[in-house]
């Protein structure tokens, strides 16, 4: 405690009044993430996870903090603002960084159940309208240009997921279980070897969702888009589908993970079409949108990836919430949403034959 005072003190000087109170949160499956209270205001510090990480590109909270300060500094895009980085693992055995507590409302739940059902449709389109914002940044005028690699994203992360997957699988729990293999992987990747999406770049979140913003206390308006551990420069495409994945799985779905598919009318369930057709119009592009489907079932296979991820995470005893045990077992679930969606896609392309 005493290094991290001294490094927050050296750095915020006017911003912290000693001593500290830091209290974790117990949501989020990835980077720990503490409450930091001094007598006149909170702080969120965003830290790596203790101990040997599964891929050296994870969990990299100095790239949070980059795109985080480009962003407050030079766009309009709302997000927390950041205060300082340290990459002395001295301090407190990782690197990690500081920003502002956002006051707000999150959601975990895509349903809304606590908004009225008649405002949904509004949270729905501002959630659309925010990410429109962020993939119409000019990243190299906000000094991200070399954020990312600028052409072949979706070919760049099947060939990385592909080795993260393997890793993952054969990561063990303390009785020498494995984690396990996604089902159908070779299916899947023939899938997307016999299809094209158009080669775009963009800043990308990562997994832009409802969950990973914050709300207004009282507005269906976004104060703050939250966990940017895996923002990179690519496929625009891939932020809009992680976004309305709700919308694919059914609403009476058992577990923690509701969905909005075929919920009945009197929920306002958002129209997947009619918010495709807004996020064209807002980020100037024609309507219907060129590689959607690719996009689809790409981001239910990398989310099944992440997810296989958590297990792994669980089994080697890293997991940083009570909550990842729960997200663990379901990534065998989102594998099989991804083929019953590819699959569907299949039948339709032959029928048109």
């Amino acid at each position: 405690m005493a290094k991290l005072e001294a490094f927050l003190q050296r750095e915020i000087k006017k911003e912290l009044v000693m001593p500290l109170t830091i209290k974790q949160f117990n949501v989020g499956q990835s980077n720990p993430t503490y409450l930091i209270i001094d007598s006149n205001r909170k702080f969120v510090l965003r830290k790596k996870p203790s101990g040997q990480l599964l891929s050296k590109t994870a969990h990299a909270v100095e790239r949070e903090y980059r795109v985080l300060n480009a962003l407050g500094r030079h766009s309009d895009v709302p997000v927390p603002r950041v205060y300082a980085l340290c990459e002395d693992v001295s301090v407190i055995g990782t690197p990690f960084y500081l920003m502002e507590f956002l006051e707000g409302r999150i959601f975990p739940d895509a349903r809304l159940p606590d908004v009225p059902p008649h405002e949904r449709p509004q949270y729905w389109s501002a959630l659309v309208s925010v990410l429109a914002k962020l993939h119409k940044v000019d990243y190299k005028a906000v000094g991200l240009e070399g954020y990312g690699r600028q052409s072949g994203y979706y070919a760049r992360q099947l060939r990385s997921l592909s080795k993260v997957e393997s890793a993952q699988a054969a990561a063990e729990d303390k009785n020498g279980k494995t984690v396990g293999s996604l089902q159908r992987l070779d299916e899947l990747k023939a899938w997307f070897g016999a299809r094209e999406c158009p080669d775009e770049t963009t800043i990308v979140h990562g997994d832009f969702k409802m969950d990973n913003v914050m709300w207004h206390k009282t507005r269906p308006e976004i104060v703050g888009i939250l966990d940017w551990e895996l923002s990179t420069l690519g496929n625009p495409r891939t932020d809009l589908a992680n976004l309305l994945q709700p919308l694919l799985t059914p609403y009476n779905t058992p577990g923690p993970f509701k969905g909005l598919k075929d919920a009945p009318a009197s929920e306002f369930p958002p129209n997947e079409q009619e918010l495709l057709k807004q996020y064209c119009r807002e980020i100037g592009r024609p309507f219907p949108l060129v590689g959607w489907d690719y996009a689809v079932v790409f981001g239910l296979f990398r989310n099944a990836v992440i997810m296989q991820g958590v297990a792994a995470r669980v089994a080697k005893g890293q997991a940083s919430s009570g909550f990842a045990s729960i997200v663990a077992k379901q990534f065998p679930v989102v594998m099989a949403l991804a083929m019953s969606v590819a699959d569907g896609t299949s039948r339709a392309k032959q029928s048109k034959l």
